[in-house]
């Protein structure tokens, strides 16, 4: 089976996703927002160009709900 290519970027992102989820667990807010933001978006990209729109549709939609959140923190 032929590797994908941006293999390296997935991974990157997969560990800035995992990063994000310490951060939260560990209580660090707004920062892990802005870490999953980073890494769903970028995983969004990658899947994009890989032509797998279930896995862009969940990171565009993960990452959308991060905005979303950082919206609503800094205009309330």
């Amino acid at each position: 089976m032929k590797p994908k290519p941006y293999q390296f970027w997935a991974w990157c992102s997969t560990l800035t996703i995992l990063a994000g989820a310490i951060t939260a667990a560990l209580g660090f807010y707004p920062l892990y927002c802005y870490i999953f933001l980073l890494g769903n978006s970028c995983l969004a990209i990658i899947s994009w160009l890989w032509n797998e729109k279930s896995l862009v549709a969940l990171n565009a939609g993960l990452a959308g709900i991060y905005l979303i959140g950082l919206f609503n923190l800094y205009l309330n």
